[in-house]
């Protein structure tokens, strides 16, 4: 109880005390940069992890996942983000930290493959900062500058769980929340105050609205077809579904003397399908690789029932290696580490006068042992996307991630 108390107040503590802003102007459209995986675990085999079954964390892009669950687990992670932002002409370094996400999972019947998780996760981040100067020949007109600002993004809490089916397959599903607030601003300030009156424009929206996500893992293959070569082999499957979201939007407009409200509306944000799917196969019994692949058709996101020209469909295929030993007595500390490493390549939905953004990025990590069932997680992440040309931005991005995955045994029965 007492280290349950712990983590709760150190979330608390973290959601109230972590301020985000970073610099990417490609976050201004839809809903802003797509987020998958929330824990260093999952970061460190390129975000998705589709077919993996592990009893010791807790994987949330599918729910099937969950039938291996063996004891009540907590996670928790935080992430450092720094982007080196150039143009043609210059370049800008930005940094941010943030809370990732947290989660906490309950084995209820290993026989059944039933076990229950509930969750805080990131769905999407906006977070930029711009400037654009505006200079006259004509020096009775005022030079002017206009700052573009946005932050907020989506987020999800979710409640499911999973069971085991005939002939070794799992399946799992979950009942989601989603909520968040997305703001831009545009202010306009003028070289000359005295006859001129700077002006903040703000769009402010809040949306909510509820969604599913449900997947489905394959027995061990490698045993069905006796294929030797590979000690566990398994296929899955899932995918994200969110219904319209409601929105709500304030337009105001601020200035020296007054805030005015310029629109007041309520509307729907429609946000496509996620669809992921994955192979996975052991070698050795402690050789981990994946291939997994992630597709949203983001050019059919709309607000207001009006698409956003500059969206594309998103693509993601990743690849990862996980060195995991297997458990013996007397094992050193440094023989337990779980090592990770990955790449991916992802076709973003951002698209921009033909020219499409898109990304490639390479993932290390590992796990340090805190106890029999505990670790701490620790992964690195360096992602290259965008272009200087056609006047884009290419941004070289660095990200820290920072968890810990606690596991204990809850709720036993013993004979009487």
């Amino acid at each position: 109880m007492r280290k349950i108390i712990f983590i709760t107040t150190v979330l608390l503590f973290g959601i109230v005390t972590l301020n985000a802003q970073s610099s990417s102007v490609y976050t201004r459209y839809g809903i802003g940069d797509l987020e998958y995986g929330y824990s260093p675990r999952m970061i460190g085999i390129g975000d998705l992890g589709v077919s993996i079954l592990d009893p010791d964390h807790i994987i949330v892009t599918n729910p099937a996942s969950w039938s291996v669950l063996n004891r009540t687990r907590v996670e928790f992670s935080f992430g450092y983000r720094g982007d080196l932002i150039s143009d043609a002409n210059r370049s800008n370094f930005t940094s941010e930290t943030e809370f990732k996400g947290f989660t906490i999972g309950f084995p209820i019947s290993k026989d059944y493959g039933i076990g229950a998780v509930l969750g805080l996760v990131p769905y999407s981040r906006v977070s930029y900062k711009a400037v654009q100067n505006l200079t006259y020949e004509d020096e009775s007109l005022k030079s002017y500058k206009i700052l573009y600002e946005g932050k907020g993004g989506l987020s999800k809490i979710f409640l499911g769980s999973s069971v085991g089916l005939p002939f070794g397959f799992s399946a799992g599903a979950t009942i989601d929340y989603y909520f968040g607030n997305q703001s831009y601003l545009s202010t306009i300030e003028f070289e000359d105050n005295n006859s001129n009156i700077n002006t903040i424009y703000e769009n402010n929206r809040r949306t909510t609205g509820f969604g599913t996500t449900a997947g489905i893992i394959s027995s061990n293959l490698a045993r069905d077809l006796n294929i030797n070569l590979f000690s566990d082999l398994r296929l899955g499957f899932s995918f994200n579904y969110i219904a319209n979201l409601n929105t709500d939007t304030l337009y105001t407009s601020t200035s020296l003397y007054l805030v005015d409200t310029l629109a007041i509306a309520k509307t729907e944000m429609q946000v496509p399908t996620r669809f992921n799917s994955g192979i996975s196969f052991v070698l050795g019994e402690a050789y981990n690789i994946s291939l997994d692949y992630m597709f949203q058709p983001m050019s059919k996101f709309s607000f207001d029932n009006k698409p956003e020209v500059n969206l594309r469909d998103a693509n993601k295929l990743s690849a990862a290696f996980e060195y995991k030993p297997k458990r013996t007595i007397g094992m050193t500390t440094w023989e337990q580490i779980v090592w990770r490493a990955g790449l991916s390549y992802e076709q973003t939905q951002y698209t921009f006068n033909g020219t499409g953004i898109n990304q490639f990025s390479t993932y290390a990590g590992f796990s340090y042992p805190l106890g029999v069932e505990n670790t701490l997680d620790l992964a690195f992440e360096y992602s290259k996307r965008g272009t200087t040309e056609n006047n884009l931005l290419s941004e070289n991005s660095f990200k820290i991630f920072l968890g810990v995955s606690f596991g204990e045994l809850w709720f036993l029965r013993f004979d009487k």
